[in-house]
């Protein structure tokens, strides 16, 4: 059997030098970007992308009550054969904090920035990812979706080492490494990938977080040792392994298999169809085609979002047997030819990118009111502009962003995010912030000023007046 020569994965070097190169210049060029995105009315994407902190701490709630009852169970089986199904049980609900951590991270299980902030840190040690330097890859990931020395969470590389991803269903492969780096970063030693995406001012917050996680499991490992039992260790940290099972077995659907180097999230993402229980606490990520192509949608919206649009999608697998079906053996012929990838049945009439019908409808060709001052450009009119909404604003080739809060409080702003040069007109007003479709940054639309990362450089604001019944910005 011909060996194929692995491929340079690493967010440094000179292969990750062109795709750099090569990235620039699609950055360049973006507006409104060039990832697909599918088309759907303004107000229907709006009601989709609401959050809530009661449907959050129903879901938290219940999954805490199912981790404690599990894990009394658990304690009480102590010293007998029952503590296998017992602990693997735990340790299956305590694995699945891994989905708490990412849709968390996201900011959209609840509705509050502090709750967000409070289960992404705790799911985040819980599922050994490192809370600080996790925000910033899978802000990476989404950016780079499955691009080749950009994205720093391509889970199944090519060629595909199955012993790899068999053992990574107990975390035997990933999880060693993960663990080192937590101590490396601890000590402040973190490698050349981690300083590419890093921001520098962040690192010393990476590097406190990774102590306390240390320091945690050391905690817990003394005490074992102290009592002359493991069974506090089996609670803390060795629940992400030998209870991982579940979360490799769902996300190995994500993306393995299919296209590499793509701007189509229907090329190389899935959505599945799985049971309620999965579901529930994969916390709906097994519609990854929808959280990909639009990450503003709450995990619970997931499923009304994926009946709106999927006459625009791939057609989803009908169960997990049917994906790994086709996906087992992609990956046994990527051994030997890294490049085959399994092909989706993309619609033949590709949506067009996405502009939110407020901005669409409702654009209009810039112009100088004959009675303003030179420099005032009208916008549009008042009542084209809802209530806690934002509009988007093309003058000259460059884009701004109008936004309505409350009653007649207008402002106005650049329309691209500092971030990664998306259009926020596609974004949703949170708290008096605008919040960015693409990584959920957000901006104080009052001032300009980036409020929650990965956003970090503020946005330029215009002065805005009302007249009459239209709007008006000063534009330099």
């Amino acid at each position: 059997m011909a060996t194929a020569i692995k491929r340079d994965y690493s967010l440094t070097g000179k292969t990750n030098e062109k795709a750099i190169a090569l990235d620039d210049d699609y950055l360049e060029d973006r507006v409104e970007a060039t990832w697909w995105h599918p088309v759907l009315p303004r107000e229907t994407l709006k009601a989709l992308m609401q959050r809530s902190d009661s449907i959050g701490l129903w879901r938290f709630g219940l999954w805490i009550v199912l981790l404690v009852g599990s894990g009394y169970i658990a304690v009480l089986s102590w010293g007998t054969w029952w503590a296998i199904p017992a602990f693997l049980i735990y340790g299956t609900i305590y694995s699945s904090s891994d989905a708490a951590w990412h849709e968390c991270g996201h900011g959209t299980a609840f509705k509050s920035r502090w709750l967000n902030d409070l289960f992404y840190h705790i799911s985040s040690f819980m599922t050994l990812r490192e809370a600080y330097l996790w925000r910033w890859s899978h802000s990476r990931h989404h950016t780079h979706t499955y691009l080749v020395t950009l994205d720093p969470e391509i889970q199944v590389q090519r060629p595909a080492d199955l012993l790899k991803i068999l053992m990574d269903f107990f975390y035997l492969r990933s999880g060693p490494p993960e663990v080192w780096r937590i101590i490396r970063h601890a000590a402040g030693k973190p490698n050349a990938d981690v300083l590419s995406f890093m921001p520098e001012d962040e690192l010393w917050k990476m590097y406190w977080s990774s102590r306390v996680y240390v320091a945690i499991v050391g905690g817990f490992a003394v005490w074992s040792i102290a009592i002359g039992s493991f069974l506090p260790m089996m609670f803390v940290a060795l629940p992400r392994f030998y209870g991982g099972w579940l979360h490799q077995l769902l996300g190995l659907t994500q993306h393995a298999g299919l296209a590499e180097n793509v701007y189509d999230h229907r090329e190389n993402t899935r959505t599945v169809y799985i049971n309620p229980i999965f579901r529930f606490l994969y916390m709906n990520m097994n519609y990854h085609i929808e959280h990909h192509s639009t990450p503003m949608i709450p995990y619970h919206a997931l499923p009304k979002y994926h009946e709106a649009i999927k006459d625009q999608t791939p057609t989803a697998y009908p169960s997990l047997w049917a994906c790994y079906k086709e996906m087992i053996p992609a990956l046994i012929k990527q051994t030997t030819d890294p490049d085959y990838r399994i092909i989706r049945d993309i619609p033949k009439t590709p949506a067009a990118p996405v502009i939110p019908t407020a901005v669409a409808d409702q654009r209009v060709a810039a112009k100088t009111s004959e009675n303003a001052v030179a420099q005032w450009v009208e916008v549009c009119a008042v009542d084209a502009l809802p209530e806690q909404d934002v509009i988007g604003f093309n003058h000259n080739g460059k884009d701004y962003a109008v936004y309505r809060l409350a009653g007649n409080d207008f402002y106005a702003s650049d329309g691209i995010c500092t971030h990664e040069k998306e259009n926020l007109a596609g974004g949703l007003i949170v708290n008096g912030c605008i919040e960015c479709p693409r990584h959920n940054g957000r901006f104080d639309v009052t001032t300009g000023k980036a409020v929650k990362t990965p956003a970090r450089k503020p946005l330029t604001m215009y002065p805005i007046e009302r007249r009459e019944d239209r709007l008006f910005i000063f534009v330099p």
